[in-house]
């Protein structure tokens, strides 16, 4: 196991869309593999439109991670799969409470085990669950 080098939290820029769709492409077909999908360039704009962005970087590998928010709902948090577990997501996590003025909620499938262990890790609570295209889910919210 290596040391991850030091990232850091910053706003997105629009050179950074392209990383950004691959990693929500990546996230979607771990989360959801029976339902994945091409995200190119609009795709990740229009899921993002209107959206607060902010994204992990780190050296070389540039963009790492990033969280979306609209208001007080998370709708997109990413992270690389060869950087998971190292604390970007949790980063990524807390300044996304913070700009939604510390209470957020998002919805996660159920089927996203690991989504929610690291959820239940940071003490996120559930609340309604429900069904769309994508299967069944559960509403998340920050402590």
């Amino acid at each position: 196991m290596f040391a991850l080098a030091p990232f850091r939290l910053r706003p997105f820029r629009d050179h950074d869309a392209p990383r950004c769709a691959r990693l929500l492409e990546e996230g979607w077909r771990d989360a959801l593999p029976n339902r994945a999908r091409a995200i190119d360039l609009d795709a990740f704009a229009e899921q993002t439109r209107g959206e607060r962005i902010v994204v992990a970087a780190q050296g070389l590998a540039g963009v790492i991670g990033f969280v979306s928010v609209d208001h007080d709902f998370i709708h997109h948090l990413y992270v690389d799969r060869a950087r998971r577990g190292r604390g970007v997501g949790a980063a990524l996590l807390a300044e996304a409470v913070a700009m939604a003025s510390g209470r957020a909620s998002l919805k996660c499938a159920l089927s996203n085990l690991s989504a929610l262990e690291f959820y239940h890790r940071l003490g996120w609570t559930w609340g309604e669950r429900g069904f769309d295209l994508d299967g069944p889910w559960v509403r998340l919210w920050s402590p």
